[in-house]
């Protein structure tokens, strides 16, 4: 009697503690997910005459000039000879770009892994130069803490990370 009282507590033991390391089943969070791009996707840059600034990030004065990063999305280019009220002449479309510096008429810029290189001598027709590959390192996982959804290579690059609700999410901090 006291050998089966014995495998019984054992076997319960055993299903309790299997029972709390499974996960909840439709467990909905607030996370992160991952916004990929293709390699196409990521070797574009364009310009365009101008854009409504939405997410404004790192600003930058040269010359006349003052430009200000779009965060993740690119570069505007105003005219600031009025400080009272610059005037925007274009704006530089570079995928996942938070940074950028400029010497000598010449915009170096990130583009997720890639730097690349703009030519502003005409600041209202700026013109793409070069691409130096793998300058940066790829950024697997998010920089906030908490739940986040799992970077699937096979879908491209991971340019940012979007607030969302998750479903059972496989990954976490």
């Amino acid at each position: 009697m006291k050998k089966i009282r014995n495998k019984t507590v054992i076997f319960s033991l055993i299903a309790i503690s299997l029972g709390a390391c499974h996960k909840e089943k439709n467990k909905t969070v607030e996370g992160l997910k991952p916004v990929y791009a293709t390699e196409a996707e990521l070797q574009r840059v364009d310009f365009s005459e101008s854009e409504p600034l939405r997410n404004p990030g790192k600003i930058y004065t040269y010359n006349s000039l003052l430009l200000v990063n779009e965060q993740e999305k690119g570069i505007h280019i105003y005219d600031n000879s009025n400080i009272e009220a610059p005037k925007e002449l274009s704006f530089i479309s570079i995928l996942g770009n938070m940074d950028f510096s400029v010497k000598n008429n010449v915009l170096y810029a990130d583009n997720v892994t890639d730097m690349v290189v703009i030519d502003i001598s005409n600041p209202s027709e700026p013109t793409f130069k070069s691409r130096i590959k793998h300058v940066f390192p790829v950024q697997q996982f998010p920089s906030e803490g908490g739940y986040f959804e799992c970077v699937d290579p096979n879908k491209g690059l991971v340019v940012r990370w979007e607030k969302t609700t998750l479903e059972n999410p496989s990954c976490s901090k």
